[in-house]
């Protein structure tokens, strides 16, 4: 608790002394006025209003350069206007901003003459050249009006270009488990999930989700595959998620789709067929279905706004097993959240957000199902908690805030659903017969902080800088709590007379944790001048895996041993620096066309545990393996069964060769 109470405290003073600001999450519009010789203005006042903005518009003035950055824009579509004394008022609509991305827009003063304002509209440019990042942005209208299943690994199967996904969805049916992507030859354990500005992947099993979202939820979503922002910490996919927040009006929406068995061709039945080998409602569907209600509005207006999200979701797949079993694989997922956004004033924006989900699986896999039968199914019964608090603050013309704070929990356990039997391995077949092997309780927390400032200089060298700097700091802990049937695993052989072989007896219940602690630094300068940009910025960052204080209950069968470990710190130690540059050249001027490149060092990131961390964990499996007489032969373990000295089997013969370095990308 006290190292929670200091990890706050840290994020206080960092929030104070550092003007912090402009996370991926949001978008900016970036206004450059000149006049008809091409000349820049200054002093232009610039409104834009939009209904996705809580107090409607927002204001500002052109600096020396003729420019000014309206950053941490929620995305949406929006209306500029400018104004200056003498010269005709022009109002720019539907300019479209997406979230990561910078709306570059362009606009020449004329002198007032018989119409005094001016209305353009059109589409706002395509192309963002102030970034070399490679991206695809999945608007709401996409999201929705195109066909697929309803889960994000479908979403960006088939939209993101040069994207490869480990498996198929085909109508929604693979939506109760994860899929796995890559792109430009990443590791997908390099790929990084952000919502609202929070890292929402689990910290034991890096590059996967933290829970299924809700993308009904969702106001824009930006798949980024290369030349990733400096906030980012990997080289893998970076999907980048932002949730509605409600507009000027009450609006609400719902969603139910479903499939189910009479939906299906199918010839499953064909006795022809179950000659060779198919079996009856195997790899079918018994229902698919999803209901989603939304609604979002001001409950102050121009102050305070909600949106809220409630989901349930199931995905019912016919499995066939071994012994010509066929197991109803359910997948029932059901969750809400809640978003609250409190304008504070013209420069303050204030976001909370809840979400909670449950997660249900009675009959999960955890083997392939050629090895499994109904008994040796795992029921899982997990729970998510996701909570967000947001700050977004204006300083000056020159300065602004961009922090918050983030806390995900994973409840994540697999029971055994075979009661008390024992775990009984056929060597012959390799089928798991009885239990799962063991019954885990896995707890993994995460605590998050961030914040980035943004700084302009309108002139400086030749050009115009906008310079980025600020931190990301989390804490992560996982926790594991396993059990066994009677502290054992058992082992027979079908095709041989004695039939049982091995009995494995454990050091159980083991209760271990392990710890991540991860540090980052950056700062990086874009540099403006005429069409050309150059960005250059390092992230610095400080990793450290090790052992919290952990202890576990006495053993049966290993009374003597060690239980209770003190802690251990640096067991894994990296300080690493990677640099990342950046060209970008306006090759029409009309935002429209752009050449680009870039060059980026980016190290890899550790799961809870990993980088060697949990193998030298000295509270790990211990287990002695021996041979089985079953004097009853009823292959059930009785103590007293176990035949000659054994051979331990433990965590403790592990070491870290002290030269492990960090692994990177270039």
């Amino acid at each position: 608790m006290r190292r929670i109470l200091r990890f706050f405290a840290v994020l206080g003073m960092v929030g104070l002394t550092a003007p912090a600001l402009a996370q991926v999450q949001t978008g900016s519009i970036l206004t450059r006025a000149t006049d008809e010789q091409s000349a820049v203005m200054p002093g232009v006042a610039i409104t834009i209003s939009s209904p996705v903005l809580v107090s409607g518009t927002m204001t500002g003035v052109t600096d020396a350069g003729g420019v000014y950055r309206f950053p941490s824009l929620v995305p949406g579509t929006y209306s500029v206007q400018l104004e200056l004394s003498g010269f005709q008022t022009i109002t720019r609509e539907n300019i479209v901003v997406l979230v990561g991305q910078t709306t570059p827009v362009e606009f020449t003063m004329k002198v007032a003459g018989v119409s005094a304002n001016i209305t353009v509209t059109g589409a706002s440019p395509t192309v963002d050249t102030t970034s070399a990042n490679v991206n695809v942005n999945l608007s709401e209208q996409l999201i929705q009006g195109t066909p697929g299943g309803r889960d994000i690994w479908a979403l960006v199967e088939a939209k993101v270009p040069g994207l490869v996904i480990s498996r198929p969805d085909v109508g929604g049916t693979s939506g109760g488990l994860q899929g796995t992507f890559s792109a430009r030859g990443t590791a997908s354990a390099q790929n990084t999930s952000f919502l609202n500005g929070v890292n929402v992947g689990d910290p034991a099993a890096i590059g996967a989700a933290g829970f299924y979202y809700d993308f009904d939820a969702f106001d824009d979503i930006q798949v980024s595959t290369g030349a990733h922002d400096i906030t980012v910490p990997t080289s893998g996919v970076f999907l980048n998620m932002i949730t509605k927040t409600g507009g000027s009006k009450w609006n609400g929406s719902s969603t139910f789709t479903w499939t189910g068995d009479s939906l299906q061709a199918r010839t499953d039945h064909n006795p022809d067929l179950q000659k060779y080998g198919f079996r009856p409602d195997g790899n079918t569907s018994d229902f698919v279905s999803d209901i989603n209600v939304a609604a979002g509005g001001p409950i102050v207006q121009n102050k305070l706004r909600f949106f809220g999200s409630f989901r349930d979701w199931r995905v019912h797949q016919n499995v066939p097993v071994q012994n010509s079993e066929v197991v109803l694989d359910q997948t029932n997922i059901t969750s809400g959240l809640g978003n609250f956004t409190w304008q504070a004033s013209q420069n303050n924006r204030l976001t909370g957000f809840y979400s909670r989900q449950r997660y249900s699986k009675p009959n999960r896999l955890l083997n392939n199902a050629s090895i499994t039968v109904t008994d040796s199914t795992s029921d899982e019964e997990d729970m998510f908690d996701l909570g967000q608090g947001l700050w977004n603050s204006v300083i000056g013309n020159s300065f602004f805030l961009d922090a918050r704070l983030g806390l995900n929990k994973i409840l994540f356990p697999t029971y055994q659903n075979g009661g008390n039997q024992q775990s009984l391995t056929d060597n012959a077949t390799g089928i798991v017969y009885g239990n799962f092997p063991t019954d885990t309780i896995r707890n993994r927390n995460r605590y998050q902080s961030n914040a980035t400032g943004q700084y302009y200089i309108d002139q400086a060298l030749g050009g115009r800088h906008e310079i980025r700097f600020g931190f990301d700091n989390s804490h992560a802990v996982t926790k594991n709590q396993n059990r066994r049937v009677d502290d054992v695993r058992t082992f027979y052989n079908s095709t041989t007379t004695p039939r049982a072989q091995n009995v494995e007896i454990y050091a159980t219940p083991l209760i271990d944790l392990s710890a991540l602690n991860v540090l980052a630094l950056f700062a990086q300068d874009s540099y403006s001048a005429g069409r050309l940009t150059l960005i250059g910025g390092v992230r610095w960052e400080r990793i450290e895996g090790y052992l919290p204080e952990q202890s576990s209950p006495p053993s049966v069968f290993f009374p003597n041993i060690q239980r209770s470990f003190a802690e251990t710190r640096n067991i894994v130690l990296w300080h690493t620096a990677g640099p990342r540059v950046s060209a970008i050249y306006n090759l029409t001027g009309d935002g429209k066309t752009a050449a680009k490149g870039s060059y980026g060092r980016y190290y890899y990131v550790l799961s809870t545990g990993g980088g060697g961390v949990q193998l030298v964990n000295p509270n790990a499996n211990y287990f002695t393996t021996y041979a089985w007489n079953d004097i009853n032969n009823d292959l059930k373990f009785q103590p007293g069964e176990q035949v000659g000295s054994g051979v331990l089997t433990s965590g403790t013969t592990t070491a870290i060769d002290p030269n492990f370095s960090r692994p990177y990308t270039d």
